[in-house]
This record gives structure tokens, sequence and C-alpha cells, in this order.
């Protein structure tokens, strides 16, 4: 069954949404198997879901939770598949890990806005210092270079 694209306001919802929350959604997957690569893999297979689904989605509500829900679910479908080739946790553990992970994801989230702030109050040459020591691909030497 095909599904609806969303609109283009929705499209942009979508994104905005999505960028917010998916480094949680990451940190909340690679609690689950465990597998930086595979939690890579599970999360790409999640958000196409999440595009393909987000018609279904209420805007205004808690778009973190609706994301966990169908990256849980993608966690799952990847474990029972690896289950097959090898020794994995038990469905109970996952979900015991997945609680915990979403528990630990609304503190790491609280953190990263409180640094976000802080940064944001560094007098202009200091944040300038910290946004290049952290850029992506950068480092702290190549950055004092």
């Amino acid at each position: 069954m095909a599904r609806k694209i969303p609109e283009p306001n929705r499209h942009e919802e979508f994104v905005s949404l999505y960028v917010r929350n998916e480094p949680a959604v990451y940190s909340f997957v690679l609690a689950m198997v465990q597998n930086t690569a595979d939690a890579e893999d599970v999360v790409q297979r999640a958000s196409l879901t999440m595009w393909r689904c987000f018609d279904q989605y209420k805007s205004g509500t808690n778009f973190r939770n609706w994301a966990f829900q169908i990256a849980k679910h993608a966690a799952l479908n990847h474990l029972t598949k690896l289950r097959r080739d090898r020794h994995v946790f038990s469905e109970k553990l996952v979900s015991l890990l997945a609680e915990q992970a979403d528990e630990q994801s609304e503190i790491l989230d609280s953190r990263r806005r409180a640094l976000d702030s802080c940064i944001e109050k560094l007098p202009e040459p200091d944040h300038k210092m910290v946004a290049g020591c952290y850029a992506e691909g950068a480092n702290i030497r190549s950055f004092a270079e």
C-alpha cells in the first residue's frame, strides 16, 4: 500500500523535528543494538519509516516518543534478524535497555541544552574558538595551529 508523501509544510515540520531529535533516536537505538554500525543502519531505516508514516503523526504531540516507538520496532526487527545468526539479548532485556536509554536520553538532552545555553553566553572570540575546535572534521590541535 503506497503511503501519501507529506505536503511541503509538513515536510519542513518533519525535517525540523527529526533533526532536533535524531541524536536522541540514535542514542536510544544504540542502547538497544549495542553496535554503532548496526545503530546507524537501524536509525536510517527508522527515519525512512518515520518519513513514510509522518501523515500519521499529529502535530503538537511528542515527536520524540513517536520516533522512539518507530525506532524501537526497527531495532527489534533488526535484533530478530540477528538472532538467526548469533546469540543476542532477549526481547525483555532489550525493552529494559530501551527504557533506560529513554531515561538517559532525556538527561543527555537536558545537558546538551544547558551546554548550548552556556556556549551562547560566551564572548564572540571564545564562541568562535569552541565552534572551531568542535566543528565536524576538526580537532583541537589543527585549530590551534
